[in-house]
């Protein structure tokens, strides 16, 4: 599940023999003094040439280094600044800057996440037989507590509501409510989503995914479905919805199998704009971290305004900040994002 970085060579031209200044010297040439002016003229044409080759060559080397070492912070290789117009009139897109980095647990596959105030994290783990909900302390990564689940279920979304912790999971109708302080189950729910993905609240109700295109809105009580809402990206319904987190009125979701994040409007499903997060995995892979697998996992920090990000398997969490970007791109947000879009 693992996509692969992809990288892109730069082309260096070289001069051909046709492009290199020379002129053999004739018999007639018998003057010692103009044979050596005119060797000294050709070596000196052809060193201004090579100079040449090697200031482009450099700047361009230089170029790419800036943008390499840049990591987390600077616009995804796929995302460089180029001629093509990359989006809709309209439409934002975000680069991010990490701000800081903390320990994440490496054998977490992380399927749902939150904030829970006092430097505390919530997080859902999934895997048959590895799942599992856990408080986790986010200076040190440390499982304060833990309530490790059935191996016939796999975990996947979670949410805070008041003192409860809802959860749902894979291929199955089914969920769960916790006790937020002890983590003791205190019910079992069923849901009338295809399928539990990503979970969610404002406050009010909760919102839910299912890795379709369909964005749910549930009421805690009965988690009754109240209303469908399907996300749309310029007229196509965006699939694969994943992790959800509600931030400063916005739905934001992981596309699963994409280093992209859509900001959605709940009330119509629209996509207001995108974030590329491409450099997190690819810096990731570039340290040795063979293991990791897709980006997944959003927290907010509604009274700091921080924002946390990590994915399944990753030894990372990053708190980030989004700058836009206001050139245009190297591509469409569909080829960036690699969406599956009908």
């Amino acid at each position: 599940m693992i996509s692969s970085s992809r990288g892109r060579k730069r082309r260096i031209r070289t001069l051909s023999k046709a492009e290199v200044p020379s002129r053999a010297l004739s018999s007639t040439d018998s003057s010692p003094a103009m044979a050596w002016t005119d060797v000294s003229g050709r070596l000196t044409a052809s060193l201004r040439s090579l100079l040449l080759v090697f200031t482009l060559v450099l700047a361009g080397y230089v170029t790419w280094r800036m943008t390499v070492s840049a990591g987390d912070s600077s616009v995804p290789d796929q995302a460089l600044v180029s001629n093509k117009v990359f989006s809709k009139k309209g439409d934002a897109v975000y680069s991010i800057q990490v701000l800081k980095e903390y320990r994440h647990d490496p054998g977490a596959f992380t399927q749902g996440l939150l904030y829970a105030g006092n430097d505390t994290l919530f997080e859902s783990t999934g895997l048959y037989g590895q799942s599992t909900i856990r408080k986790v302390l986010l200076q040190t990564g440390q499982v304060k507590a833990i309530n490790r689940m059935d191996s016939s279920v796999f975990g996947e979304g979670l949410t805070l509501l008041g003192e409860r912790l809802f959860q749902v999971t894979w291929q199955t109708r089914t969920g769960f409510i916790y006790d937020r302080n002890s983590l003791k189950r205190l019910k079992t729910f069923t849901h009338q989503m295809d399928d539990g993905w990503g979970l969610t609240t404002d406050g009010k109700v909760l919102f839910g995914s299912d890795g379709s295109s369909t964005l749910y809105e549930l009421d805690p009580n009965t988690m009754k479905v109240s209303k469908r809402t399907t996300v749309k990206y310029n007229g196509e319904a965006v699939f694969n919805l994943n992790e959800l987190e509600y931030i400063d009125g916005e739905i934001w979701a992981n596309i699963w199998m994409t280093d992209c994040i859509a900001k959605i409007s709940p009330s119509d499903g629209t996509v207001q704009g995108w974030i590329l997060l491409h450099n997190l995995r690819e810096s990731l892979l570039r340290a040795g971290n063979r293991q990791i697998d897709v980006l997944n996992g959003i927290a907010w920090d509604q009274e700091k305004s921080r924002i946390f990000v990590t994915g399944k398997l990753w030894p990372k969490l990053y708190e980030i900040s989004l700058k836009e970007i206001t050139g245009p791109l190297n591509g469409s947000i569909e080829d960036i994002c690699q969406l599956k879009l009908l």
